[in-house]
């Protein structure tokens, strides 16, 4: 491998926030076409190196017609 083969970083982070906006139009659109109501729970921890997370997940419940 040489230096040419590695993107630049700033590169990666262009890769990066694209999927993420790409994810949250996704998620923003499917929760637009819930009927009800939507309700979210959040959790934080942190692992044992030190590293952060957060984890948020939404729950709702669409019936059948």
């Amino acid at each position: 491998l040489s230096d040419r083969d590695i993107p630049h970083r700033t590169k990666i982070r262009q890769e990066i926030m694209s999927r993420a906006e790409t994810a949250e139009a996704r998620v923003r659109n499917r929760l637009a076409m819930v009927p009800g109501k939507v309700s979210f729970t959040f959790d934080s921890w942190t692992s044992d190196p030190g590293d952060p997370f957060l984890s948020v997940t939404a729950h709702y419940i669409i019936t059948a017609p």
